[in-house]
């Protein structure tokens, strides 16, 4: 107890010598380099103006995220963005809504790559989450680069896989030694999949609470691994601008060919005996699944099955994962489209709030673990929502996942805390985002069926 409480003594004293100093970058450095990740982001985080900086504010998802944060208790809070009078208008307007619990403060910065100390900011705040897409266009590399190398906490909507590539290239292992989590995509393309997929695999587990991911968040998984399938049965919502405009940047993008075509480009550092598949997706133009009947590809695929590969990689999963939707899927969202002919000027903007309220979505996700001389047990997992899962859901899972990283949401971490360039299930534990999130009125979960079989895993593997 003698030496437990001298040592007590001794991490307190570096966290107060490192909390005094918090404004200057190099000491900071040179400290966490001898005092570990876990001080280091202790000690980092003692000095912090602000809970959480909304980067990106005064556009269409940044604002109904502002707006989501603006009715939190108690948070401290920012809005940044580049334009000064905009952030003025929206900080006035979020302070005199009748909502609003939670005040922000305004920053008007700029991002420059040639001026580092365009984003000195970061240092004043845990978290920084940022709707300023499309992230290889705008800058976004300087509030990476600048949390990782704070110790602050960082969560976007990306989509652009071959800048997020670039960041983990980067700033994996920086981020890893100052403590920063950095969480790529927490918005609807990956979230929502993310987080379904995780959750399947649980309830796929032939012993409660021994899924893939061990006790105390130990890797293991089953002999034989395991398979996920996800399909979008209904995506009610406007056309995003995000996704547009990153289908143009990709265009314009340079990067190794190879990476176009490779399923793990965000998991280069992978134990090849986790690489399983062979194509991004796991799915041509058309294909017949016994389960969901025809499926084809969904326009998120591509963008969930390369960020999700990274999460079973982190969690050491040998998953086989396919990511498509039914046919039905387009023909129900050209209807509800079809339904409101006055959302048509508005559909690569932001939508109206008719779009925003009378969208809809529903993911179907089966996991199977197959073991080799046990057959294998599956279980379906329903998510769904309402609203418009575009803009209202990727708003909200931004501000969900920035409170979640400010330690503003009890049990939502994965424990112990992973650090580096993470997806959000590589930073969060499922269940914890799950009752959050559920809470939130974001989403309801539904266990669809649990199965045995005898099925020889050669079958599928």
């Amino acid at each position: 107890q003698g030496l437990r409480a001298s040592l007590s003594a001794e991490i307190g004293s570096h966290i107060a010598l490192l909390a005094s100093m918090g404004r200057a970058p190099w000491i900071r450095a040179a400290l966490c380099a001898t005092a570990g990740a876990t001080l280091c982001a202790a000690a980092t985080e003692a000095v912090k103006d602000f809970d959480i900086v909304l980067y990106g504010a005064t556009g269409c998802v940044g604002g109904i995220a502002a707006r989501h944060l603006a009715k939190q208790e108690k948070l401290r809070w920012a809005v940044a963005g580049r334009n000064a009078a905009e952030v003025k208008s929206l900080v006035d307007e979020l302070r005199n809504a009748p909502e609003t619990s939670s005040k922000p403060e305004q920053i008007v910065a700029p991002l420059d790559p040639a001026h580092p100390e365009s984003a000195a900011w970061v240092q004043r705040t845990r978290v920084v989450a940022t709707a300023a897409g499309p992230y290889s266009v705008h800058d976004g590399e300087v509030l990476v680069k600048a949390c990782a190398e704070n110790g602050v906490h960082y969560v976007d909507t990306s989509d652009e896989f071959y800048w997020q590539r670039d960041m983990i290239d980067k700033y994996d292992g920086v981020a890893r030694s100052t403590g920063a989590r950095l969480v790529l995509s927490g918005g609807f393309c990956a979230l929502a999949g993310d987080l379904g997929a995780q959750l399947a695999i649980e309830a796929a587990a032939r012993d409660e609470g021994q899924g893939m991911s061990g006790p105390e968040g130990v890797p293991r998984s089953s002999d034989a691994g395991a398979r996920v399938d996800s399909w979008l049965e209904v995506y009610n919502g406007g056309v995003s601008a995000g996704v547009i405009n990153t289908e143009k940047a990709l265009k314009n993008a340079s990067f190794p060919k190879e990476w176009a075509t490779d399923p793990y480009v965000l998991a280069p550092s992978i134990a090849e005996f986790l690489k399983v598949d062979t194509s991004v997706t796991g799915l041509g133009k058309l294909a017949w699944d016994k389960h969901e009947g025809a499926v084809t590809q969904n326009i998120f695929g591509p963008y969930d099955a390369r960020l999700l590969r990274r999460s079973f990689a982190t969690l050491g999963q040998a998953v086989h994962y396919r990511s498509g939707a039914p046919p039905s899927m387009y023909a129900k969202w050209a209807a509800f489209l079809a339904m409101h002919p006055r959302s048509w000027s508005s559909l690569t903007t932001c939508p109206t709030p008719a779009i925003l309220r009378d969208g809809s979505w529903r993911m179907r996700v089966r996991a199977t673990e197959y073991w080799e001389s046990e057959g294998s047990r599956s279980a379906t997992v329903v998510l769904s929502g309402t609203g418009d899962p575009g803009y209202a859901f990727t708003a909200a899972g931004l501000a969900e996942v920035g409170l979640c990283l400010a330690g503003r949401v009890e049990g939502c971490l994965r424990a112990p805390a992973a650090r580096g360039v993470l997806t959000p299930m590589g930073a969060m534990a499922p269940d914890g985002m799950r009752k959050r999130l559920e809470a939130a009125g974001m989403l309801r979960v539904e266990v669809a069926e649990q199965e045995d079989a005898q099925e020889a895993a050669a079958v599928y593997m």
